[in-house]
């Protein structure tokens, strides 16, 4: 299984803080399931480092961090 986290108006969209989800599948399918395709723009991290590669395939154990980008001082 994938730990999916959601962070500020990313979780208001999806309803929720966190999600488990199966693994085998690639970011892109995983963003799009989740119905976070037209969320932009959309911060995405995978076991706590940026990726912007969506054909990465997710694996047991990973954990998925999608976010809106951080503004501030």
């Amino acid at each position: 299984m994938i730990k999916v986290l959601f962070f500020g108006m990313v979780a208001d969209e999806v309803g929720k803080q966190l999600m488990q989800v199966r693994a085998g599948q690639s970011l892109e399918a995983l963003i799009t399931e989740l119905g976070c395709a037209d969320i932009k723009p959309l911060l995405i991290a995978v076991n706590q480092e940026q990726v912007n590669d969506l054909s990465l395939i997710l694996k047991s154990g990973d954990e998925v961090a999608l976010m809106p980008p951080f503004s501030g001082g």
